[in-house]
């Protein structure tokens, strides 16, 4: 089978090219950065090189590169906005699994979500305001040194970039402002209390019938930078519940693909909130993959019209660990430095030794893409990164 994937120069990217690469598929790699010295994954039989997804063009590009190379699938692991607004088109190509242009505007939109939630009784923040002004006249009085609200954009830039966590109304006007003209449209949301174990991510699976066809659950224990960012430390989790819980979201929808809810269960009420909604393979899809979750085999198979509907039953083992080594060495040496942290900082030391962890994403087995990323990412670090932050999907 030949098969198209989009954005695979990233982390999620390189694991789904490696993993259906590895079970005799011949990939082909296309994203907007190339590798140094022009190095790919071994796992990739070729790479095309793209406008970054929010580009105008690129849309028309990825179409053109579908046209020319003809892949039996293509599985799109970023640019989803550009391919879900025109999915007619490209269906018209290849055979590809994404949800409706409608669909994934109404989950990348956190207001939109949390509106969702609430008709269908789906617990999450309450919504204090979507201007300064109505949170300031929402916030509510301070609790045990908890902040007041959560400000955060609308749409989702990653690793926990634009949010907020405000502590006084102070400084909220210079917040919103100063926020908004970097990130677009915000929305202010109560605080959802909890330790960072309380937090989860779901991460499902639709076919084009909107059926469930995998699911896996895992539950954070670190996250870098502390508090926001991303998850660097997690366990598997049983916890199917937060699976049902979804569901009737997605059926409203008529979701179809792979989708991630994170969600946060209040330490008072016991509620797991909806947090926000990534329409995509999550961040951490090695962990999954590496606990036997097929989700890139299954994504290929719906988008060809084969589908097996899961039941809501265990089929992976719960307790498994996942790291993500580099910012998961940055928490623990965050920890050791502060001596309230001393604790944690000293398990965090064991547990690669004690828990065999899952889900490193530098995978020495393929290194031209190992290599090719490193030197990529020194380059991008003294070029001072990107000075505009960049939406996801």
């Amino acid at each position: 089978m030949r098969i198209l994937i989009t954005n695979g120069h990233r982390n999620t990217g390189l694991w789904i090219t490696r993993h259906l690469g590895a079970a005799g598929h011949r990939v082909i790699a296309t994203d907007s950065r190339a590798l140094a010295f022009g190095l790919k994954s071994r796992y990739a039989e070729t790479f095309e090189l793209l406008p970054e997804p929010s580009a105008p063009a690129y849309g028309d590009r990825l179409l053109a590169v579908v046209r020319r190379l003809r892949p039996d699938v293509l599985i799109p692991v970023g640019g989803i906005t550009a391919i879900s607004a025109r999915s007619e088109e490209f269906e018209r190509e290849t055979a590809i699994l994404v949800p409706d242009g409608q669909a994934f505007e109404a989950t990348i939109d956190k207001a939109r979500v949390y509106d969702l939630c609430s008709c269908l009784g789906i617990p999450h923040p309450r919504v204090l305001g979507q201007d300064s002004m109505a949170v300031r006249q929402n916030l509510p009085a301070p609790t045990n040194g908890l902040p007041l609200a959560v400000i955060k954009p609308r749409r989702d830039y990653g690793a926990g970039q634009g949010l907020v966590f405000l502590r006084d109304s102070e400084h909220l006007d210079e917040t919103w402002l100063s926020h908004s003209q970097q990130f677009g449209s915000l929305v202010g949301s109560e605080f959802v209390p909890g330790p960072v174990d309380a937090q989860y991510s779901v991460q499902l699976l639709f076919d084009r019938n909107t059926e469930l066809t995998e699911f896996f659950v895992l539950r954070k224990l670190r996250q870098w930078p502390p508090g926001s960012g991303i998850t660097v430390e997690a366990t598997s989790s049983h916890e199917f519940d937060l699976v049902e819980q979804m569901l009737p979201l997605f059926e409203r929808l008529r979701w179809r693909g792979p989708v991630e809810v994170e969600l946060k269960r209040h330490a008072e009420s016991g509620d797991a909130c909806v947090i926000e909604i990534n329409p995509r393979f999550s961040g951490t899809v090695a962990f999954p993959l590496a606990a036997g979750v097929d989700l890139a085999g299954t994504m290929l198979n719906n988008s060809l019209g084969r589908s097996a509907p899961r039941a809501l039953q265990a089929y992976y083992p719960a307790g498994l660990h996942y790291w993500n080594p580099l910012p998961y060495a940055r928490s623990v040496l965050f920890d050791l430095f502060r001596a309230r942290r001393l604790g944690p900082g000293l398990r965090g030391l064991m547990m690669p030794l004690t828990r065999r962890p899952a889900g490193n994403p530098y995978v020495l087995d393929d290194p031209s893409a190992l290599l090719g990323k490193f030197v990529w990412q020194i380059n991008d670090s003294l070029r001072g990164g990107r000075s505009v932050p960049e939406r996801r999907g």
